[in-house]
């Protein structure tokens, strides 16, 4: 009778499992326009959704209940399109033997998912792998790094909004403007926080209002 009841326990929290690594594809084909829905489920049957999920912080571990930040963030695309990400993501990386093996299209969606890991070094190494890339549905998860507090992103994003491509960065802007004005306001808050103490005595001379300032500036 115990091993029935143990075996009926394993049974559940694998159907458990099961159905909130339904809930977390669902949730990640939202992050993406429609035309890239079959990339899309080729890189979400490489990534451990149905791996419990273990964090170290502050030199603990912790087990975390929900892969997906609650938080969603909702972006209209020039087609009218409306996509959605969130703020954080907790999913372990996939194996990379399986990663190298992804078409070029499906490398640049695991690179913009995992912009969104709650471990800064990972957003930074995503971020290199999509920097010469501006199509729009990557474009929105660069910019949303520019309203975060690793300051060597912002250096990242500092090198590659240029002249050449700020124009797309302005149009984005203009199509999201409550999007862009919650970044400003982040942008402002993480320098009053963790910088206006340190080498960035004004904001103006903090590199993410640099990059803000220059984008909004931008002719559009």
């Amino acid at each position: 009778m115990e091993i029935l009841q143990k075996i009926t326990s394993l049974l559940r929290q694998d159907d458990k499992q099961t159905d909130l690594a339904k809930e977390y594809r669902q949730k990640l084909k939202n992050f993406f326009p429609e035309f890239l829905v079959a990339d899309l489920e080729k890189v979400l049957e490489i990534m451990p959704l149905t791996e419990e999920i273990y964090i170290n912080s502050d030199g603990k571990s912790y087990k975390v209940g929900n892969g997906i930040c609650s938080e969603q963030i909702e972006i209209r695309l020039a087609t009218g399109e409306i996509t959605s990400f969130a703020y954080r993501i907790y999913f372990h990386e996939p194996n990379q033997e399986l990663e190298n093996r992804l078409t070029n299209t499906q490398k640049l969606i695991i690179n913009c998912i995992y912009t969104r890991h709650y471990n800064g070094h990972i957003r930074e190494k995503r971020l290199r792998n999509l920097l010469g890339f501006d199509q729009e549905w990557i474009l929105l998860y660069k910019l949303q790094l520019l309203g975060e507090y690793v300051i060597e992103i912002l250096f990242e994003l500092d090198k590659h909004i240029t002249d050449k491509n700020i124009q797309q960065y302005k149009e984005f802007t203009l199509n999201n403007i409550k999007f862009w004005e919650q970044t400003k306001s982040r942008i402002t808050s993480y320098w009053n926080v963790y910088y206006r103490d340190r080498n960035y005595k004004t904001m103006k001379d903090y590199v993410g209002y640099k990059i803000m300032k220059r984008i909004n500036e931008a002719n559009g």
